[in-house]
């Protein structure tokens, strides 16, 4: 069961590179199809916002243990697509974030902190 994801994030394609963003784009979720059908992640979910006061315009929500997340971060074709991304997308990031039971252990964790 998903215990962690990736928030892979960005605002807007660098002007003048809008058509490689697109391509990059399709290309991402072909790949990320790939793996879950591998069962190297449990799902991902492609988001676009609407029009919205932050640098925020869409993000890819990839699922999965922290192992096989911790794996993917690792893999070139994966590494390849975030200089890509880099290179191609302003405000682009890619952020870990924590579910279910690793979200649970978190803020237990938080609380006790916080108590001190």
């Amino acid at each position: 069961m998903a215990d962690a994801a990736l928030l892979i994030r960005w605002d807007r394609p660098v002007p003048g590179r809008e058509q490689q963003a697109l391509a990059l784009f399709g290309k991402s979720l072909e790949y990320y199809g790939t793996l879950q059908s591998e069962g190297a992640i449990e799902s991902f979910e492609p988001v676009l916002l609407g029009p919205v006061s932050i640098d925020l315009s869409g993000f890819i929500l990839l699922r999965g243990t922290t192992q096989q997340l911790d794996a993917l971060k690792h893999e070139d074709q994966f590494i390849e697509m975030m200089i890509g991304a880099e290179h191609l997308i302003e405000g682009f990031g890619v952020i870990d974030a924590y579910l279910e039971g690793e979200l649970q252990s978190r803020m237990a964790k938080y609380a006790q902190v916080a108590a001190q």
